[in-house]
Order: structure tokens, then C-alpha cells, then sequence
């Protein structure tokens, strides 16, 4: 026997003893999984609450078009059966010459003080469905009904009086100006800045339930701020298409002529509006490479 360890012959194994398979998760975080459009392997950084999974961006962008579409469907259907609501009140003047007697007839203020009122009515209507379907979208996020029925009441009640009391603020001061002479081309940046005031209220509102439905008042801020983006740039999208597409149908006014421009309008403002949230609450950046490979 040789004295020299490296003549020593190390000790054979059995080969029908199996070398022991490491544990599938040990296999699943060494085999890097490329990022897709389902799982984006992303986080919210400081913005993740506890005790709250981490959404998928697909899954934020399904159920906010999901929501903010529907209610504007919904609100341009009860809309149109109340379009007329508040009618314009009468008031008794001379006749014009060559006629007798007195007629009644609804004065310049009393028609713009009806179309403020149905305007508050309409958009008061649509605040308070996108309020509520996206506080429930918010929730089926995360997959809390719970969650999303506490934030959808928040988002209703907050809904109607975002868009029912700007409507009542801002759309009388828009008429003073609607169709003066001197305005020229302008008339549609006025009408833009108006109807974005609206829309961007209750835009505000329906981001915030809907960010509070996903799961704390952080996400519940960045779905405000969207739902506010959204709003102003939904209007600013109608405008320029009512110009092109409805020309005949006044869609500087509060409330258009046309069902059809009128469908524009909420659904224009439904899908920016759920854009808009979408784009500041679903998680978009992406994980660091020493978060997958450690050290």
C-alpha cells in the first residue's frame, strides 16, 4: 500500500443510489423568468402598503377600462331619459310686430341657467357611477369585495358632488362667455378649460376610490392625480373631435345636441378617465437586477 494520499483510490459510490434533486423552488429562483405582459415582475417601491399583494399591471389596466367604461355607458343611458329634466322657466314678454297680444317665452338667462342645471344633473350622474364602478374595480384588483363596496360608496358620494357642484361653479361663468363675437376661434379652448374642470373632478373622485379600493390611501393618491389628468385630457380629445365630427351638434355647449355626440362625450371621458388612473396606479417599475441574482 502506497504511503502517497494522491494513489489513494477514493471510495466508489453506488450507482443505484440517485443523487439527491434540489427542491423546485431552489430550481424556480435560479432559472430567471423573462418579464411578459402578465407578470411584469414589478413592485411599488415606498408605495407598496403592507399586508397587500402586489397587483399585475394588466390586471389594473382590465379592471379600470373595465369600470370607467361602463359607467360611462351607463350614465349616457339614464342621461339621455333625462336630458330635459330641468326645463327652462317662461316668462311672459310683448309680441313681436305685427302680432297682438303677450307670448311666453324662456328669457337668454333662464335657458343657460336649465342647461347648467341639466349639465350638473348629467355629470353629476356620471361622477357618482364612475365613483362607484371603480371603487369596485379597485377592490376586484386585489380581490376584496369588501374592500372595493367601502371604497365604491366613498367614490360615489364624492363622484356626485364632484361633478354636480363644479358643474354648478364653473358652467355659469363659461356662459357669460359662450358665443361672443369677440371671443373669434377661442371658443373652444374656453369650452376645453370648462368641461375639463368637470371632468377632471369627478375623474379625481373615481381614481381616489379606486386607488383606496386596490388598498391604502398612497395608491388612493396617484389614482386622484390620474383620474384628474385623465379628465382634463378627455375633454381636450372631445372638443377636437366635436369640431371635426360634430361640427352642426354644439359641443361647446355643457350638454351637446346629438345622442351620438353625446355618447362621444362620456365615452371619451370614461376611457381617459380609466387611463389615466391606470397609467400612475399600476406598478411600473421594473424590479433591480440584485433584487433576482443576490449577491
Amino acid at each position: 500500500m502506497s504511503d502517497n494520499p494522491a494513489d489513494e483510490t477514493p471510495p466508489a459510490t453506488d450507482p443505484e443510489t440517485p443523487a439527491e434533486a434540489p427542491p423546485p423552488e431552489a430550481i424556480a429562483a435560479a432559472e430567471p423568468t423573462p418579464p411578459t405582459a402578465v407578470d411584469l415582475h414589478v413592485k411599488l417601491g415606498p408605495l407598496q402598503d403592507p399586508d397587500v399583494a402586489r397587483p399585475r399591471a394588466a390586471q389594473v389596466w382590465a379592471w379600470a377600462l373595465a369600470g370607467g367604461g361602463l359607467a360611462g355607458l351607463l350614465s349616457w343611458m339614464a342621461g339621455e331619459s333625462l336630458l330635459q329634466w330641468f326645463p327652462a322657466e317662461l316668462s311672459t314678454v310683448g309680441a313681436g310686430p305685427g302680432m297682438s297680444g303677450q307670448v311666453e317665452a324662456a328669457s337668454p338667462e333662464a335657458l343657460a341657467d336649465a342647461a347648467t342645471r341639466n349639465a350638473a344633473l348629467a355629470f353629476g350622474l356620471l361622477g357618482g357611477l364612475a365613483g362607484w364602478l371603480l371603487g369596485v374595480a379597485g377592490g376586484m384588483v386585489r380581490s376584496s369585495p369588501r374592500s372595493g363596496l367601502a371604497a365604491a360608496v366613498l367614490g360615489s358620494a364624492l363622484g356626485v358632488a364632484a361633478g354636480a357642484g363644479v358643474s354648478l361653479g364653473v358652467l355659469p361663468i363659461y356662459a357669460q362667455y359662450q358665443g361672443r363675437p369677440d371671443l373669434g376661434d377661442m371658443d373652444i379652448a374656453y369650452a376645453t378649460a370648462a368641461l375639463g374642470a368637470v371632468w377632471g373632478a369627478l375623474g379625481a373622485a373615481g381614481g381616489l376610490a379606486f386607488g383606496i379600493g386596490m388598498g391604502g390611501w398612497k395608491r388612493g393618491a396617484l389614482g386622484l392625480a390620474g383620474g384628474l389628468l385623465g379628465g382634463l385630457l378627455g375633454a381636450a380629445a372631445f372638443e377636437m373631435l366635436g369640431a371635426v365630427a360634430f361640427p352642426l351638434d354644439g359641443t361647446t355647449q355643457p350638454l351637446s345636441t346629438s345622442r351620438e355626440s353625446r355618447l362621444a362625450a362620456r365615452a371619451l371621458a370614461a376611457l381617459f378617465i380609466s387611463a389615466g388612473v391606470a397609467a400612475l396606479v399600476a406598478p411600473t417599475r421594473f424590479e433591480g437586477a440584485a433584487e433576482h441574482h443576490p449577491a
